[in-house]
């Protein structure tokens, strides 16, 4: 079946060569993170595990905040100068211990079955709760300039919430690192901002967030160049608890965010697939590197779906030009929604130059929130939503926020 690309589709994005870049980053990585892991065993095995608050270390939040908090769209970091100066690498790694931590501990903790996070707005018989106002922003891929600008607006919403005693929920659904300069900032300052706002911030990973492509597509050429690959490490060590997916239950339905798409189970014999229920399917999604996770993993991080759809066609899915996972149709994702009573979809991961696609009859949404991609001016776009009125978000114009 033959498609019109999209003309910013990243065809051949994982190539033999990023396949062999990441296999070569990884071994050359193992012993590090093999003593990250050990590290951080041990901590937790003496009940040493620095928590949020609970230490002076808690302290380095408010200075990298306060050091991000000069910055603006107007007025951007240099891509050579980092908080710390010279013992910059130490407090970023604290960062990343921090951040990671809060993960384990309030996010994504290890005992959990499966990647997915989920939080009620739904009422019921006896108790009614308030609608909470829910914001979704797409791939930043170092668009420090963006992401500014994002928080700064973000911040003044928690702030409207708390006095009109609403909740908000600000989700980031995955690629924070590579294709930018300032890739290193945007994550940095992403991170911060989370930790700054623990009740309010999700970052969900995405397929940046994993060895082969941050190592082929500039982020880990510019950490190792700036810092080293000690420090490399620590950040794909932290990248691999991210959670994949979000759901929020309100009254109207259920929503859900993941990166990339809907993952199906082909059965190569027959052509035929099945559509997995994720709340019982077995992930083994925590890996460093994409070739040790599972298939439905990879794929939540990597499909697609079918643009230009031929109805005609008797072929559901096929593989992607990207070089791993698939692309999809409008039946596989009725089936995946009805299978995980899912009502609506959001998900970054494609490129448009409006910012904003609507696909399957205004269910399923890709949101691309950087400004400046492959050298292409793009409209990006956020989204609003308030969980007592789920149909009718807004779409918002990153560009017409005030710095």
């Amino acid at each position: 079946m033959n498609t019109i690309p999209n003309e910013f589709e990243e065809e051949n994005e994982y190539s033999e060569k990023t396949r062999i870049i990441g296999e070569q980053s990884y071994q050359a990585l193992k012993p590090t993170l093999s003593k990250i892991i050990e590290t951080q065993t041990q901590m937790i095995f003496d009940g040493k595990t620095q928590r949020i608050g609970e230490s002076k270390e808690s302290t380095i939040v408010d200075e990298f905040w306060t050091y991000y908090s000069q910055f603006s769209s107007e007025n951007l970091p240099s891509e050579e100068r980092y908080y710390g100066e010279d013992f910059a690498e130490l407090k970023i790694t604290i960062l990343i211990r921090m951040f990671q931590d809060f993960y384990l501990e309030r996010i994504y903790p290890l005992s959990f079955p499966v990647p997915i996070i989920q939080k009620s707005y739904r009422s019921t018989k006896t108790k009614k709760k308030n609608p909470a106002k829910l914001f979704f922003v797409g791939d930043t891929h170092g668009s420090f300039f963006d992401t500014i600008k994002l928080i700064h607006y973000f911040v003044r919403e928690i702030q409207k919430g708390k006095d009109y005693d609403y909740e908000v929920k600000i989700i980031f659904i995955g690629d924070f690192v590579d294709r930018g300069k300032l890739d290193i900032h945007n994550l940095l300052l992403l991170m911060t901002f989370n930790l700054k706002y623990p009740n309010n911030v999700l970052l969900l990973r995405g397929n940046h967030e994993e060895i082969s492509i941050c190592a082929h597509y500039g982020f880990g050429t510019r950490v190792m160049k700036h810092f080293s690959q000690i420090l490399f490490a620590s950040f794909n060590h932290m990248f691999k608890d991210l959670p994949l997916i979000a759901i929020f239950h309100c009254n109207e339905g259920s929503i859900m965010c993941l990166h990339g798409g809907i993952p199906i189970i082909p059965n190569k014999s027959t052509g035929e697939y099945e559509v997995p229920q994720l709340n019982t399917y077995q992930f083994n999604n925590r890996q460093v590197w994409i070739d040790e996770m599972d298939d439905v993993t990879q794929q939540i991080l990597w499909n697609d779906p079918i643009r230009n759809y031929d109805p005609n066609s008797k072929q559901n899915y096929f593989k992607s030009r990207r070089g791993i996972g698939y692309v999809f149709n409008h039946e596989i994702f009725n089936e995946f929604c009805i299978k995980n009573h899912v009502n609506l979809l959001f998900r970054g991961h494609q490129v448009f130059l409006n910012g904003f696609h609507q696909h399957f009859d205004n269910r399923f949404f890709t949101i691309f929130s950087a400004t400046n991609y492959a050298k292409k001016k793009i409209e990006a776009k956020f989204i609003e939503l308030d969980s007592g009125e789920i149909y009718n978000f807004k779409v918002h114009k990153i560009q017409e926020l005030n710095s």
